[in-house]
């Protein structure tokens, strides 16, 4: 492969998957140079498409930023899988890819006459990805929902929060972000061994499965030791101070953790050693986990009338983890960032000029590029039927037969 050519130019890819978790595993597939179909219709849009911020707060189903986060490099079929006569295009389509994607509890496809079974029959080097909440097999193959779900089943909402308090999750749909790296890992191995062998293969990925890797320490706690994790806030249990602080300004705070007892010497120089903390209670991991409200009063108190970003460079100047909790709009100006050219400008069809988030990786070689913004709901539907051999007249039948909408 030449340098500047992208990984999977030239892979071929249906996608049937809607909100994040799929999405976001075609979008990378995408910037890293596949072409990408995604299939939906005015019938029943991607749910995502609903989900703001919307440009100049006007809601719109081509108008979500949410969606268009997802969705770059990718072009748009508006195919009502609801009639029955979309089926033989959806065969074209999956005759024409390399890659089938869908993320639906495993009655979808079956009803569709896409399983993997019938798919496979047809196209044996077809590789298949299906992602959904637990899995395609087991007792609860058809539970239907989402990462708020998925992290509840999983065991990560009930960790997550303050130990006096009900759990209250991380943000938005945890498994939906988590999964997509679980995925993109196991479509890649599959194209592997389809280029080795000539075979295809079916891709089961379930989103609690995934998100169980995240608790792998309090699964192997639990297991060796019968200690059950509970809510424990921002504490951690090995470092202290270790959370997240309030400095001046409208909401600003500052995430700092004290690793150990010469992080603790370091901070307490940089407070300027006020009496509280040169204690001898808190010179120790343990003695200051054993009084964390005071220790974390004490910082607090100093830090109320600090600029957060003064402090996170004094710390991280004197070796002490620290940093801004930032707000979406810091991000823009952060110098970081910008010196990685993180943010990538993509002239959308309808919200016209927009940044997009660009990869969180950097190839060498063969960089990944976001060549063009999120799709319009059906703006490729043309150029798709006519790339799968469909005439003119026959498109226009097929949206007369509310087929293509």
């Amino acid at each position: 492969m030449a340098d500047g050519a992208q990984p999977f130019a030239g892979l071929k890819v249906a996608d049937f998957t809607w909100s994040a978790a799929g999405p976001i595993i075609s979008k990378q597939l995408a910037d890293l140079g596949a072409t990408v179909v995604r299939v939906e219709s005015t019938r029943h849009p991607d749910s995502v498409r609903f989900g703001g911020p919307f440009l100049d707060d006007v809601p719109g189903i081509n108008r979500s930023g949410f969606f268009a986060d997802f969705n770059s490099s990718k072009k748009s079929l508006a195919l009502n899988m609801a009639n029955p006569a979309s089926r033989d295009v959806a065969l074209r389509l999956v005759d024409w890819a390399d890659l089938v994607m869908e993320c639906f509890t495993p009655r979808v496809m079956e009803k569709w006459g896409l399983s993997y079974r019938v798919l496979s029959e047809r196209k044996p080097d077809l590789v298949m990805l299906s992602s959904c909440l637990q899995g395609a097999t087991g007792p609860y193959r058809e539970y239907a929902g989402y990462g708020g779900q998925g992290a509840s089943l999983a065991g990560i909402q009930y960790v997550t929060g303050w130990p006096d308090r009900e759990p209250c999750g991380p943000k938005g749909a945890y498994t939906d972000t988590i999964t997509p790296r679980f995925g993109l890992a196991a479509v890649a191995a599959a194209l592997a061994y389809r280029r080795e062998y000539g075979v295809g293969q079916h891709i089961d990925l379930s989103q609690i499965e995934a998100a169980l890797q995240f608790l792998a320490p309090e699964v192997v706690d639990y297991t060796v030791h019968g200690r059950l994790a509970e809510r424990s806030g921002n504490r951690n249990g090995v470092s202290a101070p270790c959370g997240a602080f309030r400095c001046a300004g409208d909401d600003r705070w500052v995430a700092i953790e004290v690793r150990d007892d010469d992080d603790w010497a370091r901070l307490v120089e940089l407070m300027g050693r006020p009496d509280w903390a040169t204690d001898d209670a808190f010179a120790t991991t343990a003695g200051r986990i054993e009084q964390q409200d005071a220790v974390e009063k004490g910082l607090q108190d100093w830090l109320l009338d600090r600029d957060a970003y003064e402090v996170m460079r004094s710390a991280q100047e004197a070796g002490v983890p620290a940093a801004v909790v930032q707000k979406a709009s810091d991000l823009f100006d952060d110098p970081q960032l910008a010196a990685r050219e993180h943010f990538v400008p993509l002239d959308h069809a309808e919200m016209g000029v927009c940044r997009y988030n660009g990869p969180s990786y950097r190839l060498s070689r063969t960089p990944a590029r976001l060549r063009s913004a999120a799709p319009l709901l059906g703006q490729h539907t043309d150029e798709v039927m006519t790339m799968l051999g469909y005439s003119a007249d026959e498109i226009r039948a097929l949206v007369d037969a509310d087929v293509l909408v």
